[in-house]
């Protein structure tokens, strides 16, 4: 059945029903009662009305890294629009909504430019940006989200727009902070900046090491120059032979840190890390900005985790012990923690305001852990680990929501202002809660 000007739209029988919305998160199980494969804006507007006309939720799938929630009315994936141009006059892009970092990576580096993408070139473009946007480039110039100029947008009645300061200035505020609930962004041109190589990698350190690096880490990021990006991430690896023999089998405390100047002085900064101990595996080294994702150097493929996170304030030496105490060798439960340096550039508001939390935050705090069936035990379990640090909680991080997550952990991502913002706009451009599909903010009412 021909349903849509370009592509065919798929069912439950069709033997492409399920590959078309395989993802690399298999955190949600996928019941849609009709795919669309979309090539063009006017295919996404097709989908919109078929969903409308119907009383479907629409959800939209981009490059496999998955959704929030299930979907069981209408999906639409996006991978087919992943055209990415760049003007290197101007200094920007133009990214469809289906390409992934690594092609603008590789795109603006012909013009010695670079995005302000995140930690993995894997990831999304789209997600990414109208979550926030945090990566290694931040803490010179803020978030992602704080660098777009337009966005093509395809709203609940079906409409495809170009959004910006000009033509609607509050949907273009919340859709960056907002995500996916005001509509299917298509496309997106955002601003690139000169940058061609960094100073980087990460330093792997043994258990033993995990509590002096952490505290450590604590004292040491109060005074470091805003071109120098760093993390911690603590996490047990399997001993499984696609693990790096250094790491199979072993608690690690890993480092990673990209500098955005001389080798010589990135080496003078982290000289006080490099005193905790001998590394197990050392990756520092000189590199291009398309060498960007051997920093993190986060697992390719299919995954199945409870993800959840928050903006942090500084730490002190008793919130090293928290750390430790859900994520450390000895916890009955131990969870996934990465600790994401913030400040900088982050603080400083957009010229072009947005909804984006996290401006007062010193670290954002990042945990994860194996699907337990009972989602309730996820949830529990998270929200236990976030409330050891609630004296320096600062607010729900969006992009790092994953699945099952509770409506009041999704609010608290947004300030008050912005939270009463985000739901009038929805109010007014979603009144059925057509894109529910998400990490949700419901209309006020239902008009």
């Amino acid at each position: 059945m021909r349903m849509s000007r370009m592509t065919t739209w798929l069912y439950p029988s069709d033997e492409r029903y399920r590959n078309e919305f395989r993802t690399d998160n298999c955190s949600v199980v996928h019941h849609p009662r009709v795919v669309c494969p979309v090539a063009s804006p006017a295919d996404v507007a097709d989908a919109v009305t078929f969903a409308r006309e119907r009383g479907l939720s629409v959800a939209v799938q981009s490059t496999g890294h998955g959704m929030s929630r299930a979907a069981d009315g209408v999906l639409v994936t996006t991978r087919r629009l992943s055209r990415v141009t760049i003007d290197p006059v101007r200094r920007r892009a133009w990214v469809g909504a289906g390409a992934r970092w690594r092609e603008v990576i590789t795109a603006a580096a012909e013009h010695g430019l670079a995005p302000l993408n995140g930690s993995s070139p894997h990831v999304g473009v789209m997600g990414y940006i109208l979550g926030g946007g945090v990566g290694m480039l931040g803490r010179q110039y803020g978030y992602a989200a704080d660098h777009v100029r337009s966005i093509e947008l395809v709203t609940a009645d079906a409409v495809v727009r170009t959004i910006s300061p000009a033509t609607d200035p509050e949907l273009f505020r919340v859709v960056r902070g907002g995500k996916d609930n005001f509509g299917i962004a298509t496309g997106i041109e955002i601003d690139l900046f000169p940058v061609t190589g960094f100073y980087g990698g990460s330093l792997y350190f043994s258990a033993e090491h995990a509590r002096e690096l952490l505290n450590r880490y604590a004292r040491w990021t109060a005074d470091l120059p805003n071109a120098l990006a760093t993390s911690i991430f603590l996490l047990g690896y399997p001993d499984h032979p696609d693990i790096r023999p250094e790491l199979r089998g072993r608690y690690i405390a890993q480092l990673r840190i990209a500098y955005f100047g001389p080798s010589g002085e990135a080496e003078s900064l982290i000289a006080a890390i490099r005193e905790v101990g001998p590394p197990v595996l050392d990756t520092v080294r000189a590199m291009r900005y398309t060498e960007i994702g051997m920093v993190h150097h986060e697992p390719v493929g299919r995954y199945t985790v409870h993800e959840s996170g928050f903006y942090s304030g500084p730490l002190e030496e008793a919130d090293v012990d928290s750390i430790l105490a859900v994520a450390g060798t000895d916890a009955a439960e131990p969870l996934g923690f990465e600790l994401r340096h913030h400040g900088g550039a982050y603080r400083k508001p957009p010229e072009v305001p947005n909804v984006v939390g996290g401006r007062d935050a010193e670290f954002t705090v990042y945990l994860s852990s194996a699907i337990d069936p009972r989602h309730d035990a996820d949830r529990a379990l998270h929200a236990s680990a976030r409330n050891r640090f609630r004296r320096l909680d600062r607010g729900s991080m969006l992009n790092f929501l994953g699945a099952h997550t509770d409506p009041a952990v999704v609010a608290a991502a947004f300030s008050a202002a912005d939270l009463q913002l985000l739901h009038a706009v929805k109010n007014r451009v979603d009144p059925h809660n057509l894109f529910r599909v998400n990490h949700n903010i419901a209309p006020l009412t239902k008009g």
